[in-house]
This record gives C-alpha cells, sequence and structure tokens, in this order.
C-alpha cells in the first residue's frame, strides 16, 4: 500500500508542470486577452473608430496592453519555465525573448537557413517554434545551469555559469529546438488545412470535432498559435477565416465543464473550490479560458478530458454548418460579432451561439 501511493503521485507532475508554468503568466493572459476583445467590439460595432480621436485612442491604448503580452509571450514562458525548472529565470526569459528577435533572420540568413523569398517556410527563422520552444529551451538551460553550477569553482560561479549556459544552449536551441519544435508547429497547421477545407460534409463534421476535441491539447502544449498561421492563410485566400469559430468551441465545452464542478461543488458545499471556478469561469465565458484550463479542468483530468470531448461536437457543428469570422482573437461571447462572415452571412452569429 505505501508503494501504491508514491506511484500514482509520480503521474501528477505531467500535468501539475504546465500549470506551474502558466500560473504566473495567466494575469498577463487574462489582462490582454480582454483588451484584444474589448479592442475587437470596437473595431465591430464603431464604423471609422481610428478617424475618431476617442475611440482610435482607446482602440490604440487596448491594443498596446495586449501587444505588450503577446509579442513576448515566449519571453514570459522561458522565463517561468526556466525557474520551474530550477534555473535562474531571467536566462529563460531571455532566451525566449531571443525567439522573436529578427536577429534570428540575419543569423540564419548567414547560415543558410533562411528562406528570403518565403520567409515562413524558412527552417529558422524569427518566431519559429513559438512558445513550445522556450518552454523545452528554459528546461535545457536549467539542466545545464545546475551542471555547470556543481562543477564550476565558487569564485567564478556567479559570472561565468551563466555566461556559459546561455552561450551553450544558444546554439542547439538556435539550430534544432527551434527549427523540430517549428516543424511540428507547421505539420499541424498543414494537416488541419487538408481537411478543413474539403467539400464534403461528412469531412467536416469529423475535422471540426477532431479540431475542436484536441484544440485544449495544443493549448496545454503551447501550440495553439500555430493555428494562427491557419487563419492568416484562410482570410488572405477567402476573406474570412472558418477554423477560428471551431477552435472556439473547446472554450465552449471548457465552460461547460466548468458549470457542471460548479454544481457539483455547490452540492457537496464546497464553497472554495465553488468561489475558484466561478472566478474562472466568467472570464471563460468572454474567450479567455487559460484561467479554467490551468487552474480547474487540467488539473483534475478528467473534466479536461470531458471538456474536449464536449467542445468536440460544437466544433463539428460549427464547420459542417461553414461559419465563418472576419477575424481571430476575440472568442466565447465577446466573439460574437466576428461571427457574420462567410458563405452564411449574419446567420452565422446565430448559428454560433447555438454551437456555443
Amino acid at each position: 500500500m505505501e508503494q501504491r501511493i508514491p506511484a500514482k503521485s509520480r503521474k501528477k507532475p505531467d500535468f501539475q508542470v504546465f500549470g506551474k508554468i502558466f500560473d504566473p503568466v495567466i494575469p498577463g493572459i487574462v489582462t490582454a486577452g480582454l483588451c484584444s476583445g474589448f479592442g475587437a467590439l470596437i473595431a465591430q460595432f464603431v464604423p471609422g473608430y481610428l478617424e475618431h480621436p476617442a475611440s482610435a485612442a482607446v482602440y490604440w491604448l487596448l491594443s498596446l496592453v495586449s501587444t505588450a503580452f503577446l509579442s513576448f509571450m515566449p519571453a514570459w514562458v522561458g522565463y517561468s519555465a526556466c525557474r520551474e525548472s530550477g534555473g535562474t529565470a531571467i536566462l529563460g526569459g531571455m532566451l525566449g525573448m531571443i525567439t522573436g528577435l529578427e536577429g534570428v533572420n540575419d543569423l540564419a540568413q548567414a547560415v543558410g537557413l533562411f528562406n528570403a523569398a518565403d520567409p515562413a517556410a524558412s527552417i529558422l527563422c524569427s518566431g519559429r517554434g513559438g512558445v513550445l520552444a522556450a518552454i523545452l529551451g528554459g528546461w535545457l538551460l536549467a539542466r545545464l545551469e545546475g551542471w555547470l553550477h556543481r562543477r564550476m569553482p565558487k569564485s567564478a560561479d556567479m559570472v561565468l555559469t551563466p555566461f556559459c549556459a546561455v552561450l551553450l544552449v544558444l546554439v542547439p536551441y538556435l539550430l534544432l529546438v527551434m527549427p523540430l519544435t517549428g516543424l511540428i508547429s507547421t505539420a499541424l497547421c498543414d494537416g488541419v488545412r487538408l481537411v478543413c477545407t474539403s467539400e464534403h460534409p461528412l469531412v467536416r463534421i469529423l475535422a471540426g470535432y477532431g479540431c475542436a476535441a484536441v484544440f485544449l491539447v495544443a493549448v496545454m502544449m503551447g501550440m495553439q498559435y500555430a493555428f494562427v498561421a491557419l487563419y492568416s492563410m484562410e482570410l488572405d485566400s477567402y476573406g474570412y477565416v472558418t477554423l477560428f469559430p471551431t477552435l472556439a468551441m473547446a472554450g465552449a465545452g471548457q465552460v461547460g465543464a466548468g458549470l457542471a464542478l460548479l454544481l457539483k461543488a455547490h452540492r457537496t458545499g464546497n464553497t472554495r473550490f465553488a468561489g475558484v471556478i466561478g472566478a474562472t469561469i466568467v472570464p471563460g465565458m468572454m474567450g479567455v479560458g487559460s484561467p479554467l484550463l490551468y487552474g480547474v479542468t487540467l488539473p483534475l483530468g478528467s473534466p479536461f478530458v470531458t471538456a474536449c470531448l464536449g467542445g468536440g461536437f460544437g466544433g463539428a457543428f460549427i464547420m459542417v454548418w461553414g461559419v465563418a469570422s472576419s477575424g481571430w482573437g476575440a472568442s466565447g461571447l465577446l466573439g460574437i460579432p466576428m461571427m457574420g462572415a462567410g458563405p452564411v452571412g449574419t446567420k452565422g452569429m446565430l448559428l454560433y451561439c447555438v454551437g456555443l
């Protein structure tokens, strides 16, 4: 009996590690997500909003807050991942920030890994691998830093250990980690694009269910930003986006799982847990699902699975009806105004609400 308990406890950190990495980042995710959502509402409901000083000022202020987080998210995640792995957090943040610097393109061009004609097709380019690369890089950096600390003379440890750790990790990070995680993201985009643009309804139903069901897993792995490339390709080709409304149903599945847990917590008299769930459901309904994901469903395990399965049904419904959005960013209830694009027109707003 004493040996079974440790065996179970070893399985939990697999989920808890992601929660611990993203917990410090959640306030930024919530703030940036809400600012992005309200900015999208201004763009939707205020005609010529950039021509009026008041609406333009509010829009750009919201955009600044959103951009301040989203543009440097690999840095924040790298910082947290390195700290969680036992390394010096600021070094992980530096590694994550390097991921998105333009200098990566110059380096890639110097070593023959950059495609100037099509930068997105480059083996190595700025932003390649994104958050997933930052997590792996932060872990590698922490491991190497710990190894150096144990072997470096104390008189030189403070100066040489961080210096050597960053430089020694940076080369494999740029030449191996970023291209590898970038390939994973690209393969994911290509596969999704192949099935989601099918003309056969059954294929779209299966694709919609599958995409919405696995999207939370992609979010958990930090790979959700791979879908942005597909959003931009769809918008450029068709003038609207079909995948974003489908994936938004994953958040609806999470809210459904959260509501079920909230009812159960009230029935059992667990007011503290009910308060935690209630605080995460409201942002989830507005399209900010990270607090609900990392704070409630993912650590519990089975609610995460049911959220994925439930979101899949919504995704199948949305994709088979061809609901499309005029862009991406705001989801949940805040995403309703964007769902009037594509062949179904404004009827898509109603269909989107039904899917939710």
